[in-house]
This record gives C-alpha cells, sequence and structure tokens, in this order.
C-alpha cells in the first residue's frame, strides 16, 4: 500500500509544472517591446500618491513616520505633472497649491530601456503565480564591461535582483532587488548609498488593461558628506488611476527620437 501512494505521489509531483520555460532570448525580446519606465506608464493618467517616509534606528526599527498624499495631475507636456499635497499624517489640507515637477518623457525612457538590457545579464530561472496569474521569474545581475550611456544605467551597475515578467503579455510585474556594492552620489563628495539597500517594486493590471505602478518600496542607508548617518525606508503607492486622454497610447513617433 506504502509502495503505491509513493507511485501515485511521484507521478503527480513529475507532471506539475511540466511546461519548459520559453528560450530566453526570444522572451526577452518580447518583454523589451512592452517594457516601459514608470514615468512614462504614469504620464497617462491622473492618480494618488501616497508617500510614507520612515526613519529608522541602526537597527532597522522605526522611529519616525510621515505619511503624505498627493494628487497628481499631468501637465500640457507627458515631461511635466502637477502635484497637490490634499493629507499629511492623517489630516486633511486644503490650502496646498499644485505644484509642477518635471520629470523623464518618452526619450529619456528609450535611453534607461537600451541601458537596463545592456547593463544586465539576465535568466530565466522559474515559473511562478503572481496575483493569479503566470508569471517567468528571471535573476538579473550587471555585466562588468558596458558602460552605461544615463545616470540609471550607471545606477544599474549596481544593483541585482530578480523580476517577475506576465507569461501571457511580456509585461514587468513584480522586482525584488538589491544593492550589491556602495554607491557614490555627487561624485563621492556629498553621499555614498551603502550596500545592501532594498528596492521592492511591483506592478498591477488596472481594468484588466495595462500594467501600471501600485507599490515602490526602497529601504536606504546612507552616509551624507561622509559623516552622518542615514536610515529611512521610502514607500510610494498609487492608487485612483484615470486615463488622461482615451485617445492616448503608449507609441511614440519617430519625431521624439533623438
Amino acid at each position: 500500500m506504502l509502495t503505491a501512494c509513493f507511485v501515485l505521489v511521484s507521478f503527480v509531483l513529475l507532471q506539475t509544472d511540466s511546461k519548459p520555460v520559453p528560450d530566453v532570448e526570444s522572451f526577452l525580446a518580447e518583454f523589451r517591446k512592452t517594457l516601459h519606465t514608470d514615468n512614462v506608464l504614469l504620464s497617462q493618467y491622473t492618480y494618488t500618491e501616497k508617500r510614507s517616509h520612515t526613519e529608522l534606528d541602526s537597527n532597522g526599527k522605526p522611529k519616525k513616520t510621515d505619511v503624505e498624499v498627493y494628487e497628481i495631475t499631468r501637465g500640457s507636456e507627458p515631461a511635466s505633472l502637477y502635484r497637490r499635497l490634499v493629507e499629511k499624517n492623517g489630516a486633511a489640507v486644503r490650502s496646498a497649491k499644485p505644484e509642477k515637477v518635471r520629470r523623464a518623457g518618452p526619450r529619456d525612457d528609450e535611453k534607461v530601456i537600451d541601458d537596463l538590457f545592456g547593463v544586465y545579464e539576465m535568466e530565466i530561472i522559474g515559473r511562478e503565480e503572481v496575483d493569479g496569474r503566470p508569471a517567468l521569474r528571471l535573476s538579473f545581475k550587471p555585466r562588468a564591461a558596458y558602460k552605461p550611456k544615463t545616470r540609471q544605467g550607471s545606477f544599474m551597475q549596481h544593483v541585482a535582483g530578480q523580476a517577475w515578467v506576465s507569461e501571457i503579455d511580456h509585461q514587468l510585474v513584480r522586482v525584488d532587488a538589491q544593492v550589491v556594492d556602495t554607491i557614490s552620489i555627487g561624485f563621492g563628495l556629498l553621499a555614498r548609498l551603502q550596500k545592501g539597500a532594498r528596492i521592492y517594486a511591483e506592478r498591477k493590471k488596472i481594468n484588466n488593461e495595462i500594467w501600471l505602478p501600485a507599490r515602490t518600496e526602497a529601504t536606504v542607508s546612507a552616509r551624507v558628506l561622509l559623516l552622518k548617518g542615514i536610515n529611512i525606508r521610502e514607500i510610494f503607492e498609487y492608487s485612483d488611476y484615470k486615463k488622461f486622454n482615451v485617445e492616448t497610447i503608449l507609441k511614440f513617433p519617430d519625431t521624439e527620437k533623438d
């Protein structure tokens, strides 16, 4: 009887996830076609952004947390937005005026994506379900020889981790990464971001149509002016998405390229 049960269980386990993972090069080629930075995705929408800033002690325990909620509206150009503070630490803010903020646009997006696929060596290491949808889990690590062309690419050279990509529509779903060596900021004179800083980001499929940022979290240790130590956790949460213009789609004309 025990032998029969063992054979049955072994058969079931062997049948689980028997579908082979796709060829990594062809899968990455499809993934690249869909990938956009958060800035470009968010430029298509108005939304609510909740920012939680927590100061941590030397053991990583919270000391103080400030929470701000902003209404975000796109400006006349995709590279600009207006944000208005509507709540701080649970209290409504009614007198705040909209603040104009510039951000990276489509041209920068293309260069950053080029750097991402240039900086990283990627491998498919498994298949998992994320929110009930099949996703491939990828590992990524920097290539030492690549020379990045953007500021973001230079940062990527110090970061490694894993990413989950929807197997059905090749969209980025989740990233879990760490800084693998110390990063100098401001030519090394202003601050150093310490090894071990963690970056976590996830996207959700909105209205069963498009994957948009849902949450980004960064836990950071830094040393400012090589003297003062800073330990913080920043969390950004996005909600209440409304399409800025129903005719707008994520395709950029050739005239926007350099």
